[in-house]
């Protein structure tokens, strides 16, 4: 196994939970569709003790002491490659994330630390790789709306614009491995999304026969454990959607149930997940009230009135959330007017 593909097999046993939080978008150009992937073995069970140790002092810093270390163990001997301090973005991000207040200059002291020569280079090839980033979440529905060539096509335009010829060095081997293998699910999703004469169980084996073929054996094979954030992809599909919404409520949660135990969850898990969907029901019901009474209430009032008559509507149906509603109203966001997703929310 050669030695880039040893610290991402590294970084994703030690540390697998920060991809499965990004799992229910991997299939999409995302907000965050980091060019780094691996991250270090460093404890995360209390981040109220790390965030509590002094940045500057690294000898009381056992955190920033482990992090150190295990920079150099896993990247001394390539660190001087713009491959190997992409790969660093993943822990810079896990660092800032339990330091938010200070942790650009904490990360940055643990970069002078591990490889002094070198870390304002890394600081610079990271800030690009954030520009990269964010055009990404800028322009993702211009890029779902591509076929997967057209999608890499533009994804390498935007690379080769930021990097000149180090762009070939970052997205290399697995990384580009990845890159290709989130394409192939791209374009599946969309085509069982235009499929109309398949039936739910054709599209579900359709879409677990492609999974299994694209991460089977792979550095991503942990993404076939994640039943239930798999099975949450598959719901979000317009198609399924559509054949769902023509059940009645008891059929549609018992189609629910079967799908989710095909995708590989446990009668325990099924169960719970049943709980949730009627819980969730419960609140769409309400929630389509309020809309219903609301519409009604901004036609007959306005002024100091109308705010009066809807904080009272809000609070006689969602009670100690009707702070909750009303701060999203203001900031021109209606929960209940987005589409209610079976199995989802």
């Amino acid at each position: 196994m050669n030695s880039k593909k040893k610290v991402a097999v590294a970084g994703l046993v030690v540390v697998v939970f920060l991809a499965v939080i990004a799992l229910i978008v991997a299939f999409y150009p995302r907000e965050k569709d980091r060019a780094g992937s691996a991250v270090l073995a460093i404890p995360s069970d209390n981040p109220d003790y790390v965030a509590s140790v002094p940045a500057d002092t690294p000898g009381n810093d056992s955190f920033g002491d482990r992090i150190v270390s295990e920079l150099k163990k896993y990247y001394a001997s390539t660190i001087s490659k713009k491959s190997t301090q992409a790969e660093i973005i993943s822990i810079r991000d896990f660092v800032m994330g339990l330091r938010p207040e200070k942790g650009k200059d904490y990360f940055y002291n643990i970069l002078r630390r591990a490889f002094p020569q070198y870390a304002d280079e890394i600081i610079k090839t990271l800030e690009k790789l954030d520009v990269y980033n964010r055009w990404l979440a800028d322009n993702r529905e211009q890029l779902m709306k591509m076929t997967a060539s057209e999608r890499l096509a533009a994804l390498w335009k935007k690379r080769k614009e930021l990097f000149g010829e180090d762009a070939e060095k970052i997205w290399s081997g697995e990384l580009m491995a990845t890159e290709e293998r989130k394409a192939k699910m791209q374009d599946t999703l969309a085509e069982l999304n235009k499929s109309k004469d398949m039936s739910l169980n054709a599209k579900l084996g359709e879409y677990k026969r492609r999974l299994q073929e694209t991460y089977s054996g792979t550095t991503e094979e942990f993404i076939l454990n994640q039943s239930g954030l798999l099975s949450k992809v598959f719901f979000s599909l317009d198609s399924v959607q559509e054949e769902l919404n023509n059940l009645s409520p008891e059929q549609r949660q018992q189609e629910i149930n079967r799908l989710r135990a095909e995708m590989g969850m446990t009668e325990r898990q099924v169960e719970s997940m049943a709980r949730r969907d009627a819980e969730n029901a419960s609140r769409w019901d309400t929630g389509l009230q309020y809309m219903e009474k609301r519409e009604l209430i901004v036609k007959q009032y306005e002024g100091q009135e109308l705010e009066s008559k809807l904080k009272d509507l809000r609070k006689e149906h969602f009670g100690d959330e009707a702070n909750t509603i009303a701060l999203e109203e203001k900031d021109g966001f209606y929960r209940f007017k987005r589409p209610h997703i079976w199995g989802r929310n």
